[in-house]
C-alpha cells in the first residue's frame, strides 16, 4: 500500500516536492557489489555543513550494534555486551541506514561503520564525538535534509543541502525536470511522455526507489500498459534504453555545486541490454580518478546548489557524451565497497577536513552561537 511515511517524535516527511508515493524507497539490505554475496539492482544558502566542538556522548550506545550487524535486536536497543560503549564512541564516520556494507567500510581503517540502528525514524540518535553521518540510502538522504537542525544540535557533521535540491536529482521523474530546467537533458536518456509515443524497447521505471527495483525493460506500449496505466512522467518515468556493456558510476564529494573529490568505477557485464543486477553478470571492474572533464562539467551542471556525497550512473554514448540514468544523493555501493580501500578512504578525509576548514570561520558566523542545551554545546551550521 502507498502512503506518505510519518515519524514519530521529530519529522522526517516527504517535502512538498516529493512524490507522495514513497512506497518505492526501500533500505538495501543485500550487501554490495563487492561483496562475496550476491546483490540485487531558513538559511540565505542552501548548503549545509554542521559542525560541533564539545565533549562524548555515551548516551548513543543503545541504537549502535558494534562491529557485529547480528546481535542488535530488532527493537533497536542494542542486547551485545560488545559494545557498549566503546564501539560507537570511536567511530569517525556513521552510514546509515545499515546495508551490511560494515566490513568492506571497516578496512578503510578511518574508523567507518554501518551499525547504527536508525532509520530516521523516531528521536534523532546522539553523536560521538567528533562524527559525521553519511547516508547510504536516497531516502535517508532527504530525511537527513529535513532534519539537520535536529541532527545538528545532536551533535552530528552533516554535508547537506536544501530538501527541494535533493529531491530533485535523486526522483527519477524531477530529474528529468531538473535537466530540462538546466537545459541539460541531452545528458538523460529521451523520455517519453505515455506510452503511445514510446520507441520501443524502453526502459519504464518508478519514479522512485533504488538497486534495480521496479525497473523494466518494455517492448510494446502493451507490455508497459500491463505493469502501470497511468503516473508516466511523476510516479513512472518511459525512457530510452541505452545498450553497452559498460557502466559508469562516479562517485563524488560535492560543496555547493562545487567537486572536490571524484572517483570513478567502470563495470563491464555480460550483456549488451539488462537490467542490474537481474540476469546479468558482471565481468570486471576497475577504478580511477581520470575522469574526463566534459563528463565533470555535466555533472557540475546538475549539482547547482547541491552539497554532499553522490553517486552518477550512466553510459557513455558513441559520440563520447554522458547518459546519466540516475544520481543517488548518497554514498553508492562502488565507494563503499568497490573503490580501491586507501582511494575511499582518501574521500572521506577529504570530507573530514572541509569541515576543519570551515570551523575556523565559525568566529564570524553569525549561525555559529546556538543556545546551550544542559551541559551540551549545539552543532554549529555553516552555511
Amino acid at each position: 500500500m502507498s502512503q506518505r511515511r510519518e515519524v514519530v517524535g521529530e519529522d522526517c516527511k516527504s517535502s512538498s516536492h516529493i512524490l507522495d508515493d514513497v512506497s518505492s524507497f526501500f533500505f538495501c539490505s543485500a550487501p554490495c557489489r563487492g561483496s562475496s554475496r550476491k546483490r540485487s539492482d531558513s538559511s540565505s544558502s542552501s548548503s549545509s555543513l554542521s559542525v560541533q566542538s564539545r565533549s562524548p556522548v555515551t548516551a548513543f550506545a543503545p541504537v549502535c550494534c558494534g562491529d557485529d550487524e547480528s546481535n542488535a535486536s530488532d527493537s533497536g536497543i542494542d542486547e551485545s555486551p560488545c559494545c557498549f560503549p566503546t564501539p560507537c564512541a570511536a567511530a569517525k564516520f556513521h552510514f546509515v541506514p545499515r546495508t551490511g556494507w560494515h566490513p568492506h567500510l571497516k578496512e578503510m581503517g578511518c574508523d567507518a561503520r554501518n551499525t547504527l540502528k536508525w532509520k530516521g525514524q523516531g528521536p534523532v540518535p546522539e553523536a560521538p564525538e567528533d562524527c559525521w553521518m553519511l547516508p547510504t540510502s536516497d531516502e535517508m538522504a532527504l530525511c537527513i535534509a529535513q532534519l539537520r537542525t535536529q541532527l545538528s544540535a545532536s551533535g552530528w557533521k552533516l554535508l547537506t543541502c536544501e530538501p527541494h535540491i535533493v529531491s530533485g536529482l535523486s526522483n527519477k521523474a524531477a530529474l528529468q525536470a531538473t535537466g530540462r530546467k538546466l537545459g541539460l537533458t541531452a545528458s538523460l536518456p529521451v523520455s517519453y511522455a505515455n506510452p503511445d509515443v514510446a520507441r520501443y524497447p524502453c526502459i519504464l521505471k518508478a519514479a522512485v526507489g533504488q538497486h534495480g527495483k521496479d525497473v523494466f525493460i518494455v517492448n510494446s506500449k502493451e507490455e508497459s500498459e500491463d505493469i502501470t496505466t497511468e503516473g508516466f512522467g511523476s510516479k513512472w518515468v518511459l525512457q530510452e534504453l541505452i545498450p553497452g556493456r559498460m557502466e559508469y558510476s562516479a562517485s563524488l564529494l560535492v560543496n555547493d555545486g562545487v567537486i572536490l573529490d571524484a572517483v570513478l568505477t567502470e563495470y563491464e557485464y555480460s550483456k549488451d541490454v539488462y537490467v542490474w543486477p537481474h540476469d546479468v553478470v558482471e565481468v570486471c571492474r576497475q577504478s580511477h580518478s581520470d575522469i574526463p572533464e566534459r563528463h565533470l562539467a555535466t555533472m557540475t551542471g546538475f549539482l547547482r546548489e547541491y552539497s554532499g556525497i553522490c553517486n552518477f550512473n550512466y553510459k557513455v554514448r558513441a559520440s563520447g557524451d554522458m547518459c546519466i540514468f540516475e544520481v543517488n544523493t548518497r554514498v553508492g555501493a562502488d565507494l563503499a565497497c568497490d573503490v580501491p580501500r586507501d582511494r575511499a578512504r582518501a574521500l572521506f578525509e577529504k570530507l573530514d577536513e572541509l569541515s576543519e576548514k570551515l570551523t575556523q570561520r565559525l568566529p564570524s558566523s553569525p549561525s555559529a552561537t546556538k543556545p546551550a542545551r544542559g551541559p551540551r554545546k549545539r552543532g554549529a551550521s555553516v552555511r
